[in-house]
């Protein structure tokens, strides 16, 4: 057989071989988009918000069903400098927050289907408003939730896309609620 047919078949044993990515602690950089956000405000009438944001997620990771199950705690920090209108007038709305993370990822061959949550445990929120500039800072006052899939492409290394749904309660009955598409890569040792 000639070598490249012998590449060829070892490529294509590698790939449908079952294969655990299971990983005791991971380490992930990922952005994404902020869509459909909403801010509900007595001084701001129906603004929805959206942009860019990034962030930086880790896990110790224990596998709950041998090579079918895993489940991670860890934390994420997360920065989303967005943007909403009001009365006709683009603002800035920046929001950075850090705390615990959690995930639950189904351990098949090469695509990894995963849950994941998690609550801030500092926000910090500036928000530029028609009266000026308004900063907040809360504990334990957001949450987020979504799912995802993760992609093996090389040992220890992924790919993922997410969806996550963001919610922040803030000052004076105000809340901001969020979606949001993340993709990213994951380092799994």
């Amino acid at each position: 057989m000639k070598l490249s047919n012998k590449l060829a078949c070892l490529v294509v044993a590698m790939v449908l071989v079952p294969s655990v990515s299971f990983a005791i602690v991971d380490f992930g950089v990922y952005g994404g988009y902020t869509f459909a956000g909403k801010i509900d405000s007595p001084t701001i009438d129906d603004a929805e918000t959206d942009g860019w944001q990034y962030g930086f997620i880790g896990h110790l990771n224990k596998s709950i069903i041998p090579m079918i199950l895993s489940m991670g705690i860890g934390g994420f920090y997360q920065r989303s400098p967005l943007e909403y209108s009001d009365s006709g007038k683009d603002y800035d709305l920046t929001k950075t927050m850090y705390g615990i993370d959690a995930i639950a990822t189904l351990e098949l061959p090469i695509i990894h289907p995963y849950l994941r949550a998690g609550i801030a445990i500092n926000e910090k929120i500036k928000v530029d408003t028609p009266s000026g500039t308004y900063t907040d800072e809360k504990k334990f006052n957001s949450y987020y939730f979504g799912l995802g899939a993760a992609f093996t492409v090389f040992p220890f290394i992924q790919i993922f896309g997410e969806y996550l749904y963001n919610y922040s309660k803030q000052e004076h009955d105000s809340t901001l609620h969020s979606n949001s598409i993340n993709i990213g890569a994951r380092l799994n040792i």
